[in-house]
């Protein structure tokens, strides 16, 4: 079993010396990803960038108690963002809301971790996550409603990454695309406050983790993704991440992982069982090398279905609970109640 040792740093730049990717796994945050610095059969003129260009920042924040989520996406030729929160004690949906933007309202900058800039703006909501070059937090400030009337959700979150495990880094290369870069950082300590349904909850001592991705995608694109970030019995922090359908056209690029305590470790392809037409009913996944055995029961969803003919999008995302067992190093870590998310999506963009 590989560990974060045996990966190796992640490089200096996404583009090698003649301009290709530096496809692999990796271990650390890039610096900064910069697609545009590509040559060859790698680099895009700027109507191929328009079109397959995407970039966004998801990050997850949860208690015992709550969950928060949320998304900001720039597609190129429009943008969107989400959140979500919900309420473990009482299984209730605290706020839903997504919205759609122009390219002018967002921002999501090359700079995945010190450095990180991102935004939307919209006349119902505003989001908002940075980290400061030099600074060991990533903070996220969400506002969900209008001017005229109190907002439904304000989230104030902050990742702490000092003494967290690293970041896991993939550049991958894409099936009717060029290249996907993603850095999942997870099993980050968190803090803040969320105030949504009249009610505020603190998010001290919780458990989080950011997916910043980028890349030229192809126009059709489908994964199930699987994201846990909660606590062993003994308080380590546990975060794990799968995919299946995305980031595997090579055996060198492969972004699932488990993050325990301040160790990485990566683990084989996932195998999801979920019912695409119910996902509120439960889900399992498996890793190949039968590192992972999972199951989630949803409480709720987030969806997003759009069909504007040229593009569509059918987004289902669940939050519940996680439980099952880790085989690491010659042991088995059970874990149970462990708060994160599921995700079907096929987009068509």
């Amino acid at each position: 079993m590989a560990t974060n040792e045996s990966l190796l740093p992640a490089p200096a730049s996404v583009e090698d010396a003649s301009g290709a990717p530096r496809f692999g796994t990796w271990r650390g945050a890039l610096e900064v990803v910069d697609l545009q610095r590509l040559r060859g059969g790698y680099a895009l003129n700027a109507l191929e960038r328009l079109r397959s260009h995407k970039k966004w920042l998801y990050g997850f924040v949860a208690t015992q108690e709550v969950a928060a989520l949320f998304a900001v996406v720039d597609v190129g030729y429009s943008a969107n963002a989400f959140v979500m929160a919900l309420d473990y004690t009482s299984g209730r949906v605290l706020a839903d809301g997504g919205l759609l933007g122009l390219p002018g309202m967002v921002r999501v900058n090359d700079h995945p971790a010190s450095g990180l800039g991102v935004s939307f703006r919209h006349p119902l909501g505003r989001w908002r996550a940075h980290r400061a070059f030099g600074d060991e937090r990533y903070v996220a400030e969400v506002t969900l409603g209008g001017p005229l009337r109190p907002p439904k959700l304000q989230l104030h979150a902050e990742w702490l990454t000092a003494g967290a495990a690293p970041p896991l880094t993939v550049i991958a290369p894409v099936d009717g695309g060029i290249v996907n870069v993603t850095q999942k950082a997870a099993g980050l300590l968190t803090r803040g406050h969320l105030e949504a349904d009249g009610r505020r909850f603190s998010l001290e001592g919780g458990v989080g983790g950011l997916d910043y991705t980028h890349g030229y995608l192809a126009r059709e694109t489908s994964w199930r993704w699987a994201f846990v970030c909660g606590r062993l019995d003994d308080g380590t922090p546990l975060a794990i991440n799968l995919v299946e359908g995305f980031n595997e056209a090579r055996d060198d690029v492969n972004e699932n992982a488990v993050w325990l305590g301040h160790r990485l470790l990566p683990v084989g392809r996932a195998r999801f069982t979920w019912n695409p037409d119910a996902i509120l009913e439960p889900w399992s996944v498996r890793t190949t090398d039968g590192a992972l055995d999972l199951r989630f029961k949803p409480w709720a969803a987030h969806q997003e279905l759009r069909d504007l003919t040229l593009v569509k999008s059918a987004f289902k995302q669940p939050v519940g609970l996680w439980e099952g067992e880790v085989k690491l190093d010659g042991r088995t870590y059970a874990f149970s109640n462990a708060p994160g998310v599921a995700e079907d999506q096929s987009v068509l963009w």
